[in-house]
């Protein structure tokens, strides 16, 4: 996250809601991710 304002504006998340749930909801966006990756493979028929 090198960019200042995301930064900022995911603190202020963070901050608003509690480090727990902002940690769950990174944990999450990372599952995603992994999963997106693993989807992009060519499937074999």
């Amino acid at each position: 996250m090198a960019n200042p304002i995301k930064t900022w504006f995911f603190e202020l998340i963070e901050d608003a809601i509690g480090s727990k749930a902002m940690k769950q909801f990174k944990e999450e966006e990372e599952g995603k991710k992994k999963n997106s990756e693993s989807n992009d493979e060519p499937k074999q028929n």
